[in-house]
């Protein structure tokens, strides 16, 4: 994350925007250039033994529409998301959370005070790692998760205040941060009424907790983002006060009776060590979210008082198994009580591969791709996102888009890829066949805003009959940045995704929003740009030795 800085292993130096790699640490080299042979991270042996494979699972028809209503659900919400090991866009895709919190501060040492600039971070100086800088920075990183995945389940924000409001930074400012980054999909507290049918209810409150009205269904609220405030009281009740506010708040309180004094919202927000007065709130029909469940004795209190957030800093399930809500298909909620969950999950077109491999690198490749040949017409633009785990996982397992010469493990190709872990992107080729590799990472998103390794945007341009390939990234999907460009003295018409382990495995990886312009009218909508699903490639192949399944959505 931003506040850490850390020393590379492997010999390759990294860059903060367009910029290259090269032969030894401490080395500035041009944007643009390159390392030839330098070793690369400690490249892990192939796989042994391990067949070649590739199942598939099924496609997916579309959301499934589904009664359960926003407080009929329970769902792990990430506390403080901007200093855990994942970065925000992952915990939203790749770990399935739709509850994440960002706490916010007026200013920061070695950082300018400007009007309507929030800083994100703990403590300053102390405790002050963080994925993005200021909150406009992890407003986009949200926005980006929001435009990538329209239908999305909805996505609740909270917003700790750490600091009262001055002049430059009031309730208006935070009001219009907000509305910038989330335009119509932000929904207010008059907008959940309407949603859920009682427009003229004389309050949130009693809109919310009246059982004729109640609050708006999943399904309504679907790509929709709502905003809760925490902080101290006297903060929170400027805000609630105001006209026209853009998000809820939610205080934490004692007594059922305090709830009546802020009829702008029904969320309230409890630490760990009060989840007694959680459950009376939950009794009496409040939504209560309780932080600070980091055991498994804390979280399943807050499930037994029937809390419908609960925050936790374990992100990872895989590692705290007890710290999940997404079921099998990766919906992302659990159901307070007995209720269908939906039997499909798409809210993105996402390709997921779970694979065993070794490395692409070095002079021989091992990993799994999913192909076009693209001979007749090899010129065309790739695009994706790549989400990962972050954490706990092999750091120099990559996903890519990646254009080859052949499917012969030494061949020449081209690829710009997301690493599994703390790297930022990076784009690698080999220019000669059973040659070395050649690396160029860069962090993309400019200094001091998004971290580096949170990037999760790629696009591969195949220009010259297919012989000219450039590597770019984006924070958001729509600004791009070069990362590299190499021609070389054939054509690489195997074009799609790759997936590699480094000797590890399985590693799973997810590739969203797949798009290829111009198209091979493959697409499932007859567009050029209609996202791919697993089997709108021609072919799935085993580079060297590797193994693979494949699957479309979140989870196999």
């Amino acid at each position: 994350m931003l506040a850490c800085a850390c020393a590379r292993e492997d010999g390759i130096a990294t860059s903060t925007g367009a910029g290259a790699s090269t032969g030894g640490p401490g080395d500035t080299p041009a944007p643009g250039s390159s390392s030839s042979g330098a070793p690369e991270e400690a490249s892990g042996s192939p796989t042994g033994g391990v067949e070649s494979s590739g199942s598939v699972d099924g496609g997916t028809t579309g959301p499934e529409p589904i009664a359960l209503r926003y407080d009929e659900v329970r769902q792990k919400s990430a506390h403080n998301s901007y200093q855990r090991d994942e970065a925000p866009f992952d915990q939203l895709v790749y770990h399935r959370i739709r509850s994440i919190e960002l706490d916010i501060h007026v200013g920061k040492t070695f950082e300018p005070t400007e009007d309507g600039v929030w800083y994100v971070y703990h403590t300053d100086v102390v405790d002050d790692a963080t994925w993005c800088v200021r909150l406009g920075h992890c407003l986009d990183a949200v926005g980006a998760f929001t435009d990538a995945a329209a239908a999305h389940e909805v996505l609740t924000l909270w917003v700790d205040l750490k600091d009262d409001w001055d002049a430059g930074h009031g309730p208006d400012e935070l009001d219009d941060a907000l509305q910038a980054a989330f335009g119509d999909a932000l929904i207010t507290g008059p907008q959940l009424l309407a949603q859920a049918g009682c427009p003229d209810a004389p309050s949130v409150q009693a809109g919310l907790l009246d059982p004729a009205c109640g609050w708006p269904t999943l399904e309504a609220l679907r790509g929709r983002v709502l905003v809760a405030l925490t902080g101290a009281a006297p903060v929170l009740r400027v805000y609630h006060d105001g006209p026209g506010r853009r998000a809820l708040v939610a205080p934490a309180v004692s007594a059922p009776d305090d709830a009546e004094s802020w009829p702008g919202t029904a969320i309230f927000n409890f630490a760990a060590a009060d989840v007694a007065d959680a459950q009376t709130y939950v009794d009496a029909g409040f939504v209560a979210r309780v932080w600070d469940c980091n055991d498994a004795a804390r979280w399943d209190a807050a499930v037994a008082a029937g809390a419908h957030h609960v925050a936790t800093d374990k992100v990872h399930d895989a590692v705290d198994p007890w710290a999940r809500t997404h079921d099998d298909r990766g919906w992302p909620f659990a159901c307070r009580s007995a209720c269908d969950p939906p039997a499909v999950v798409d809210e993105a077109p996402i390709i997921g591969v779970e694979v065993e491999s070794g490395d692409v690198w070095d002079a021989a490749d091992s990993a799994w791709f999913l192909h076009d040949d693209r001979s007749a017409a090899p010129e065309g633009r790739w695009q994706a996102f790549v989400s990962t785990a972050n954490s706990h996982v092999e750091p120099f397992a990559k996903g890519c888009l990646m254009a080859r010469a052949s499917l012969e493990p030494g061949a020449r190709y081209f690829a710009v890829c997301r690493p599994a872990d703390d790297e930022p992107l990076r784009v690698q080729w080999r220019a000669d066949p059973g040659g070395t590799s050649t690396a160029i990472e860069a962090a993309v998103a400019p200094d001091n805003t998004l971290d580096g390794p949170g990037v999760a945007f790629v696009r591969l341009q195949a220009e010259s009959g297919g012989t000219c390939l450039r590597g770019e990234g984006s924070s958001d999907g729509v600004t791009w940045v070069e990362i590299g460009a190499r021609c070389f003295d054939e054509a690489l018409p195997l074009q799609g995704l790759s997936a590699s382990a480094h000797g590890a495995g399985p590693v799973r990886l997810l590739f969203g929003g797949v798009t290829l312009d111009p198209g091979s009218g493959r697409g499932r909508e007859g567009g050029a740009r209609a996202p791919r699903r697993v089997d709108d490639f021609a072919a799935s192949t085993a580079i060297g030795t590797a193994a693979a399944t494949l699957f479309d959505g979140p989870l196999p």
